[in-house]
């Protein structure tokens, strides 16, 4: 394998690059390390939030080098100048950490310890948060609570006395510093309860020989909770109800997320409030300001709403000056199936332009006679860390063999299984694959290392039974 196909690879989270560094010696190794120490350096995973950030995936790699002396330097480093900032990067540090920590490596367990002491000075020391409300070292300190307890050890007696540890700490942070709540650690909380079980939790929160820090967290947990039923209701009875009502909001200058959440439009669909929606489809069609089109499409350009919007109106704004309005269009065009649609597709096709999103309309608008053209499309396609357009086609694309038919062109699958930044989106695909019978023994060995976890699983299970093996 050679560095950049292995370097392209482990971008993508795929387990040929665990398997090539296993069937190497450790003298060849040496020349991928400096790819291993590149993927440890920054957010590895397309997008975390889905698909989970790459710790484990790297922990792996790192496993198969006989010195990990220099990724704990990389990682120790960045988890420090990490811990200030938003995004995944920490996450991936600490959770990385946390692995190796579970196999009793004390370097990794001393680096995990004087962070979380760095950032609970912090936490104690701030006045104020950022703009927006923004408090990354809270939010970090949090998930690294969470890892603590959750993923560190598998001795549960240690896990509950690191739980311990950390509401006494909370305990101290809430009730000395009025900028944080319950609330900010509720997450802390809820995993905590489904690692150790509620009613250990409950146990330990409330016991009458309970030290006095962890008297006050429970009295703050058990304060919020009693609050928080009536703060949701007076919500719910300020979200509109009605068309008319969101309407009138926007043309004061509300923005949707403001007043309410960007299911609304599939709230109404559940509620049988189907005449609400055609309503906020006239409306759209009607308005001619492109700020208030394109909140209202924020509201119904989705799979459950798309059918009530003016095919003409979505195509000519796909064309607009307004960015947000030209992608909003573009979505809800992705959900029609209607011959001005496909038209419009292949001519964007045609000319080069919106490749993506004309992927996504013909892909819901698909004919076998479009099986070579289509292929060629979808490859076509540039798949970048900064260009997310290519994610929603992929899914787009794999909807497609989701669903009855015939004359679709199974080639793609293998292609966005081997390119697909998204880990998330390649789960999926490697389903199509199985049901299809694609998947070979050697490529089921290699999926056993993938990033995620569902496909480790998956690959496992089919290997079994191409052995014999009963899985249960």
């Amino acid at each position: 394998m050679t560095k950049k196909a292995f370097k392209y690879d482990m971008q993508r989270g795929l387990g040929s690059c665990v398997v090539a560094l296993k069937n190497m010696e450790d003298a060849q190794k040496e020349a991928f390390q400096s790819i291993v120490l590149w993927g440890c350096s920054r957010e590895l995973a397309f997008d975390a939030q889905c698909e989970g950030c790459r710790s484990f995936y790297l922990y792996e790699l790192i496993r198969e080098f006989p010195d990990i002396t220099p990724f704990l330097d990389v990682v120790e480093k960045r988890l420090f100048h990490a811990m200030h900032s938003t995004g995944w990067e920490f996450v991936q540090d600490c959770t990385l950490l946390v692995y190796l920590v579970s196999d009793g490596n004390k370097r990794a367990c001393k680096i995990l310890t004087a962070c979380y002491q760095a950032l609970l000075k912090n936490l104690s020391e701030k006045r104020r948060r950022g703009r927006y409300g923004i408090l990354p070292e809270r939010d970090n300190f949090e998930h690294m609570c969470v890892a603590l307890v959750y993923s560190c050890f598998d001795d549960r007696a240690r896990s509950i006395q690191i739980y311990k540890r950390i509401v006494r700490d909370l305990g101290d942070l809430i009730e000395g510093n009025m900028l944080y709540d319950y609330d900010d650690f509720e997450w802390f909380q809820a995993s905590s309860e489904e690692k150790l079980g509620k009613k250990t939790v409950q146990m330990l929160l409330y016991r009458p020989d309970a030290d006095e820090s962890t008297k006050k967290y429970a009295c703050f947990r058990k304060e919020r909770l009693r609050t928080r039923k009536s703060e949701n209701e007076r919500k719910r009875r300020s979200d509109p109800e009605t068309a008319d009502e969101v309407y009138q909001r926007l043309k004061a200058g509300e923005k949707v997320g403001q007043m309410c959440s960007l299911m609304l439009g599939r709230t109404f669909m559940k509620q049988g409030k189907k005449l609400e929606v055609l309503k906020l489809a006239a409306y759209y069609r009607e308005e001619a300001d492109a700020e208030i089109r394109y909140n209202l499409l924020r509201l119904i350009a989705n799979k459950t709403c798309a059918w009530a919007l003016a095919l003409p109106c979505l195509i000519a704004d796909t064309q607009s000056k307004h960015s947000e309005l030209s992608e909003r269009a573009f979505t809800a065009l992705g959900y029609r199936r209607d011959a001005s649609v496909r038209d419009y597709a292949i001519a964007l096709l045609q000319k080069n332009e919106h490749t993506a999103d004309a992927v996504s309309m013909l892909a819901a608008n698909y004919e076998a006679a479009d099986k070579e053209y289509f292929a060629e499309a979808v490859k076509r396609i540039p798949i970048t860390y900064a260009d997310g357009y290519w994610h929603s086609a992929f899914r787009d694309v794999i909807d497609l063999f989701s669903v009855a038919g015939k004359g679709k062109p199974k080639e793609l699958l293998p292609y966005m299984y081997r390119n697909s930044l998204c880990s998330y989106c390649r789960e999926r695909v490697v389903i199509e694959m199985g049901r299809r019978r694609m998947l070979t023994r050697a490529l089921l060995e290699e999926m056993q290392y993938d990033c995620n976890e569902d496909i480790r699983s998956y690959a496992e299970r089919k290997l079994f039974r191409m052995m014999g093996i009963e899985v249960h």
